[in-house]
């Protein structure tokens, strides 16, 4: 009696045959995929000639070579597997099994790729900038042609931490949850050029804005009234009228208010985007080597590149 092994198809093939599922287990359509990879398989063996998938520096530099008997034999499927993690947030022992490989195995993937995967959206010129320094080089350059800015700070969900005084700090009495805050710098495109480092949830966005980062004048810059009281110098503000206490605002005001929102909306929107990966917008529980607040870089991107590659998105200008 003759026994033939049937091997099921790798998770890359089998998601490629539709779109919609593709898109729903990676966060980004076939085309966006092809487009990242060249920059992923840069980044993945130039790592890997380096570093250990643990992290660890190898004894010497040695040209990377993919095993044939790897759990994840291509870079299609390695791809694939980081976005899935990023995109459906699952536990390990789901996605190990969704992979066919061990638990551990898919512990040290998801760190060592997400290592390598910020290290291919780098080379596309896709990261926001986060430090201070980074966002005036940038607007330094984007001034010349654009002036218009917004912003504004996220949320997102952590475990309840053991430490009594850390459960004080990370809580948000607007979320009514344990969370960390994040604030963001967009252009009209929708691009995100700054993403801030990440604050306790309790930290107010006004407060983020005066420590973390400044817009440099010469900028217009839309805020929601979240913000009131900050105006850097020789920047334009808009941001929607308070109702005063005891008071109703004027039609004229109330319109006012309404054009501002259909403009900063576009904010949300960017957010939404990021948010499409799960590992952002549901409770996170990886926490190894900071992993809760270099995540939201990542995920950024990841919002970006789509944008890249699909430029007319959100071409019209405010108004």
């Amino acid at each position: 009696m003759i026994i033939t092994f049937m091997f099921a198809p790798m998770k890359y093939q089998e998601w490629q045959s539709k779109q919609n599922r593709f898109i729903a287990m990676t966060g980004c359509s076939v085309e966006v995929f092809d487009k990242l990879l060249p920059y992923f398989e840069e980044a993945h063996n130039e790592y890997l000639s380096k570093y250990h998938l643990t992290g660890k520096r190898r004894s010497g530099y040695r040209r990377y070579v993919m095993y044939k008997n790897s759990p994840l034999p291509c870079m299609e499927e390695r791809l694939a597997f980081i976005l899935s993690y990023i995109k459906l947030n699952p536990l390990q022992e789901h996605h190990a099994d969704l992979f066919g490989i061990e638990q551990k195995q898919c512990y040290e993937f998801v760190h060592g790729f997400r290592v390598i995967l910020d290290k291919a959206l780098e080379y596309a010129g896709c990261m926001p900038a986060q430090t201070d320094k980074e966002l005036q080089m940038r607007l330094l350059e984007l001034i010349k042609y654009e002036q218009v800015l917004l912003h504004d700070g996220t949320e997102r969900e952590i475990p309840r931490p053991q430490d009594d005084k850390e459960q004080k700090e990370k809580y948000s009495g607007k979320k009514k949850k344990h969370t960390v805050k994040n604030a963001l710098i967009i252009s009209t495109a929708c691009a995100i050029l700054f993403a801030s480092q990440t604050f306790s949830g309790r930290i107010h966005d006004k407060t983020i804005a005066d420590t973390s980062y400044s817009i440099p004048a010469g900028f217009t810059l839309f805020q929601d009234s979240g913000y009131q009281g900050y105006a850097p110098l020789g920047v334009q503000v808009i941001q929607p009228k308070k109702k005063p206490k005891g008071k109703n605002l004027t039609m004229e005001e109330k319109e006012r208010n309404r054009e501002i929102s259909m403009n900063r909306v576009r904010i949300e929107h960017a957010i939404g985007s990021v948010k499409r990966a799960r590992i952002v917008k549901d409770e996170c529980r990886l926490r190894k080597d900071g992993f809760i607040n270099k995540i939201f870089a990542s995920c950024v991107a990841l919002h970006n590149f789509r944008l890249l590659t699909n430029p007319f998105c959100y071409e019209n200008k405010l108004t």
